[in-house]
C-alpha cells in the first residue's frame, strides 16, 4: 500500500498564481493526482468542473464555505445565533463538493474571542448533529480539526481529548477527525500512538513541518520519514494532505517525495 498525497492549494503553487484554478493545472504538471482546497468564493461551479476535467484531478476535501463571517471567526459551526448561517454554508458547500465529486468538507468550528461557554458546545454539537443527517444523504464526510493556538489563535476545537469527546456524541460515520500533524504536534506531540489509538476516527491527514510549517524534509521537530512509515504500518489508505509553506517555492520544495521515497 502506497502513500497518496494532494496539494493543499491554499499553500502551494501560490507563488506563481494567486488564482485557484490556474493552481489545478500547475499541480497538475508537478505530477499531483489529486488536490484539496477552501471554498472557492471567487470561483464559478461550471469553471471549477471544466478545470477539473481538464486535469484529471480529484478533489479530495473543501473546507465549508465561510459565507459573510466577518471579525475573523474562521468558520461558524461552534457560534451561537449562527445556526441560519452554518446550515447556508453547508448546503452550499455541499452542492460545490457534489459538482466536482468531493467526498470530504472540513467544518470550520469557528474563532471565538473569550474562553468558549455551554453555548458553545452545545451549538457546535447541534450544528454537527445536522450536518452528519445531510451529509450522510449525500455520502459525504464531514471533518473536524484540532488547531493549535500558533496557527489560529482562540479557534474554538484546540485539543484532542475534545474532538473524541464531540465525535463520539454525534456518533455518525460521516463525521470524523482530521489530524494536521503540523497542530498535533503543538498541541501534544506523541504522534505515533495519536495515530495508532486514533486511527478508527480519523478521516483526513495533512503534513507540515513544526514550527516553521515548511516542506517534511526541513528542519524541525518531526521526523517524517519515520512518521510516515507509522502512518502506511498503522494502516491509513486515504489522501495525504500537503499543506505547508514551500520555503523557496512548491515545485522544488517537492524533492521530499523522492528523498523519502514515495511518488505523486
Amino acid at each position: 500500500m502506497a502513500l497518496k498525497f494532494c496539494a493543499n492549494l491554499n499553500y502551494l503553487f501560490s507563488e506563481n498564481s494567486t488564482q485557484i484554478l490556474e493552481r489545478f493545472r500547475l499541480a497538475k504538471l508537478a505530477g499531483f493526482r489529486a488536490v484539496e482546497n477552501g471554498f472557492p468564493i471567487d470561483v464559478s461551479v461550471d469553471d471549477a468542473v471544466r478545470v477539473q476535467k481538464e486535469t484529471g484531478l480529484e478533489v479530495v476535501l473543501l473546507n465549508i464555505c465561510l459565507g459573510q463571517v466577518q471579525g475573523g471567526e474562521f468558520g461558524c459551526t461552534s457560534i451561537p445565533d449562527k445556526e441560519k448561517e452554518f446550515k447556508s454554508n453547508l448546503h452550499r458547500t455541499v452542492e460545490f463538493a457534489k459538482a466536482l465529486n468531493c467526498k470530504k468538507i472540513h467544518l470550520l468550528a469557528g474563532k471565538l474571542q473569550q474562553p468558549p461557554t455551554k453555548d458553545h458546545h452545545l451549538t457546535y454539537l447541534k450544528n454537527l448533529k445536522y450536518a452528519a443527517s445531510v451529509l450522510a444523504s449525500e455520502n459525504i464526510t464531514g471533518l473536524i480539526e484540532p488547531i493549535c493556538k500558533y496557527g489560529v489563535p482562540g479557534y474554538y476545537l484546540n485539543n484532542y481529548e475534545d474532538a473524541v469527546e464531540i465525535l463520539e456524541k454525534v456518533n455518525s460515520s460521516h463525521i470524523k477527525l482530521m489530524v494536521d500533524l503540523y497542530h498535533l504536534q503543538h498541541i501534544k506531540g506523541n504522534i505515533t500512538n495519536t495515530i495508532r489509538d486514533l486511527l478508527p476516527l480519523i478521516g483526513h491527514i495533512q503534513i507540515a513541518q513544526v514550527p516553521g510549517r515548511n516542506e517534511p524534509n526541513t528542519l524541525g521537530e518531526i521526523n517524517y520519514e519515520f512518521v510516515f512509515k507509522v502512518i502506511k504500518e498503522a494502516g491509513y489508505d486515504d489522501w495525504i494532505g500537503c499543506e505547508y509553506k514551500p520555503i523557496n517555492g512548491t515545485n522544488l520544495g517537492l524533492n521530499w517525495v523522492k528523498e523519502f521515497g514515495y511518488s505523486l
